[in-house]
């Protein structure tokens, strides 16, 4: 297409180096080695690494402060995990297959069958709303596969998803999909408030897919890139066509993000003495990746006229991730031993082949070209930023900067990316984890406590990093000559051994839902005893509602998640002749608030279905129960007339 700008015709050419493919095994050579402290702290917090030394390390463990590692399969259709982010109370969202999945999350809490396999409850126990737990096949790391049901899922109108990126405030997710169509859809309804579209008057545009998606700081436009190699700056306000166009890749963009960082104002270059002289405002860049080798960056301020293409670099093999590391000012405040120029300067790390490779987006010049561990293509890439304050291996907390790739011969491999490492032109090979099907996807949470990885099978390994006891509050002793010296031990409690001690009784404290109801929010305390999953507190609820005529307020004003949970219950035990006198109520209640919406939610109609079937099944046992109290008074009575 005459819009695009072919390898040859960049600014900076460069040709691209053919290198040796090796075996997987060749790799994975006794000559490769981990660093020994970093090796043992990923096995002990994170379970990464050699079963036999994960278990020699952790066997000591008390078991709820262990690390606890989860394996399982989105949807069983064998789609390839295309991308995975972690959003608001560490739920964690896949794109993979025709609809976006969410495991977790604070609105559903322990009534997540991900979050409980997470805490370590793997005893098989009764699901009191019907649904069936099992396990799968082995996984890579030699556990089971876990049939996990998505806590929610988001529609796609049919296309396959590939990208997902929340925004800062995690009530918006943006969803690319392999139609060509950017959805953004509302965390708590799930509904698609917008869709944004590519069409050919766009540059070339012919709805190939999405690749990726990414939220600009302010949270009012999205960024995405894909197949027909074009970048689009989508502003959420308006469905309309997108703000910018950026066209310059010559194939296919893989990724695409943005780039902040604090720009010093006019004022405090020139020196001068206003008020505002020293402040500072926030500049950002976008940064894509592409197929045609190069590393593009782009400014779109509205200040720029002409070419938005700040500069152009050549990675030398097709771009497959890009990752961003933030200034070290930024991320903790942890007194520096050394200094870098590189220091309050935002770097991009790019991956393509079995290199990674370092720039400045200001600059565009290549900091470092790295090799690396891999035998095949580096397919994703995440960032560790962390204080280890645990104070195992040393008495200060340290602080650690690790660059985590995956790639498709299966290899999680964990280098150093601390800024002198990069500076000196190394990043360190640390630790690393071999699996038996190629990864797709890495996602760390933000507060580095998970770290998720997607293979190409549609399987997830979620590892969740360990937990630390509550270190008892040291009691200081008081300085000789004070006073709290002096009357040391003058509050004990002495009594003597004649003495008859009333035992004193602990007020017991109240439920969530019992403290729901003493504030008159039914609806809240129906929602939160169904939580608990415990039939007779949930009936307890329900008959006190009914006594306070509240038992409409709460079953009323209900979207398709929340009925659901009321639906299933319901249904599970209606049968239950503890329980039916209470729930018949409560379905005539459901049925004339919610009969119109019948038709128009797939789970709901389901449920109904169900609790059709269930109490005509029950109809049908109670007129054969009739009948033969029938018989039996029949007999009863002849024994009496003889």
């Amino acid at each position: 297409m005459s819009s695009y700008k072919s390898t040859a015709r960049l600014s900076t050419p460069h040709p691209s180096k053919t290198s040796t493919v090796q075996s997987t095994t060749a790799s994975l050579s006794t000559t490769l080695e981990s660093h020994p402290a970093e090796a043992k702290w990923y096995a002990k917090n994170y379970g990464i690494g050699p079963r036999k030394q994960v278990k020699q390390l952790t066997n000591q463990n008390i078991d709820a402060f262990k690390y606890r590692k989860l394996g399982f399969r989105v949807g069983g259709s064998g789609y390839p995990v295309e991308g995975m982010e972690y959003g608001e109370a560490n739920s964690l969202l896949v794109a993979c297959g025709p609809r976006l999945s969410m495991y977790g999350g604070s609105k559903v809490g322990l009534s997540s069958e991900f979050v409980r396999r997470l805490d370590g409850k793997k005893e098989k126990e009764v699901n009191l709303f019907g649904d069936q737990s099992g396990n799968g096949n082995d996984d890579e790391g030699g556990g089971k596969l876990e049939d996990i049901k998505p806590d929610r899922q988001f529609s796609t109108g049919g296309h396959l998803t590939t990208a997902v990126s929340h925004r800062s405030d995690r009530r918006l997710v943006a969803v690319g999909t392999e139609g060509g169509t950017v959805r953004l859809c509302d965390t708590n309804s799930r509904a698609t408030l917008r869709t944004f579209s590519s069409s050919k008057k766009d540059g070339g545009g012919d709805r190939k897919s999405i690749r990726d998606v990414c939220w600009m700081r302010d949270g009012k436009r999205v960024v995405s890139g894909g197949d027909d190699g074009v970048v689009r700056v989508w502003n959420v306000a308006s469905e309309t066509d997108a703000e910018f166009n950026l066209i310059g890749h010559g194939d296919s963009v893989r990724c695409v993000g943005v780039v902040s960082f604090k720009a010093e104002t006019d004022a405090s270059k020139q020196g001068l003495e206003a008020e505002n002289a020293f402040q500072s405002d926030w500049s950002q860049l976008l940064v894509s990746g592409s197929y045609d080798h190069t590393i593009r960056t782009w400014n779109i301020s509205e200040t720029v006229q002409g070419e938005r293409c700040t500069s152009v670099m050549n990675h030398g093999d097709p771009v497959q991730a890009l990752l961003i590391l933030s200034p070290v000012e930024n991320s903790f405040a942890l007194e520096k031993t050394k200094t870098t120029k590189f220091d309050n300067i935002p770097l991009i790390v790019s991956a393509g082949g079995t290199t990674l490779k370092v720039w400045n987006p200001l600059t565009g010049t290549c900091v470092g070209s790295y090799a690396t561990k891999h035998a095949k293509t580096i397919t994703s890439l995440c960032f560790l930023d962390m204080v280890d304050d645990s104070g195992e291996d040393s008495a200060t907390p340290q602080r650690k900067r690790h660059i985590i790739t995956g790639g498709l011969d299966g290899l999680l491999r964990i280098h150093s990316a601390t800024l002198e490492d990069i500076v000196s032109g190394s990043l360190p090979f640390l630790h690393g984890m071999q699996f038996n099907d190629p990864i797709s996807a890495l996602s760390l949470s933000k507060d580095m406590s998970r770290l998720a990885i997607g293979f190409t099978n549609g399987a997830i390994m979620v590892h969740r990093r360990r937990k630390f006891p509550n270190k008892p509050a040291k009691r200081r002793e008081p300085k000789p000559g004070t006073y709290s010296y002096f009357m040391r031990g003058g509050h004990e409690r002495t009594h003597d051994p004649d003495d008859y001690l009333l035992p004193q009784q602990k007020r017991k404290k109240l439920s969530e839902y019992d403290k729901l109801l003493r504030k008159f929010r039914y609806g809240d305390a129906l929602d939160k005893v169904l939580e608990s999953r415990n039939p007779p507190s949930v009936i307890a609820v329900i008959e006190e509602l009914g006594k306070r005529c509240g038992l409409t307020q709460a079953l009323s004003n209900r979207d398709e998640e929340s009925l659901e949970s009321i639906l299933a219950f319901t249904t599970r035990f209606i049968d239950n002749p503890q329980y039916t006198s209470h729930l018949i109520g409560v379905v005539h209640i459901i049925i004339d608030i919610y009969g119109f919406a019948v038709g128009q939610s797939a789970i709901v109609d389901e449920l109904f279905t169900k609790l059709k079937v269930k109490v005509g099944t029950e109809c049908t046992v109670q007129k054969n129960l009739l009948r033969l109290l029938g018989q039996i008074d029949f007999v009863m009575a002849n024994a009496d007339g003889s």
